[in-house]
């Protein structure tokens, strides 16, 4: 049976994460899946993968192939090299491989949280400054502003 190991999108809308799944190339995408293997959360910093390395060495050596996404994947958790070295999937005792944030951790934000250190505050100016700066700017423009109207009155 041709066997593929690809992804399979779960989660809501602009919320994706994906199960890693053994499929029969076949069936397509609307198949159903043959074993599930792991997941992947894009959505954390840093990605969070998890994956049955035992299981996935065995389809491995079944013949399924992987496609490029789920490749890279393994090529991270290590169960790639793993695979071309020839590791026996009976002989691994940890039998999930899982990279990415620790518990507690995974906040699922592309965007950066605001930190204390990205926005100083500017630092307050002397009050006998503040007050000087703003008067000097219009005196300057309106003194310009006649010695302008003046001069275009004469010629």
């Amino acid at each position: 049976m041709a066997t593929t190991i690809r992804l399979k999108r779960r989660g809501a809308k602009k919320a994706a994460s994906f199960r890693i799944i053994v499929t029969d190339a076949r069936e397509g995408t609307a198949g159903a899946s043959i074993e599930r293997l792991g997941l992947y959360n894009p959505r954390t910093q840093p990605s969070l993968v998890r994956i049955d390395a035992a299981r996935t060495l065995h389809w491995l050596n079944e013949g399924a192939q992987p496609t490029d996404t789920v490749r890279s994947l393994l090529r991270k958790t290590g169960v790639w090299k793993q695979f071309h070295d020839g590791v026996d999937p009976g002989s691994l005792e940890p039998a999930i491989i899982e990279i990415g944030p620790p518990p507690g951790r995974r906040g699922t934000s592309q965007r950066p949280k605001p930190s204390a250190e990205a926005a100083p505050e500017p630092e307050p100016e002397p009050p006998g400054a503040e007050g000087a700066a703003p008067a000097d700017a219009p005196g300057e423009a309106a003194e310009a502003a006649g010695e302008a109207a003046g001069a275009g009155g004469a010629d």
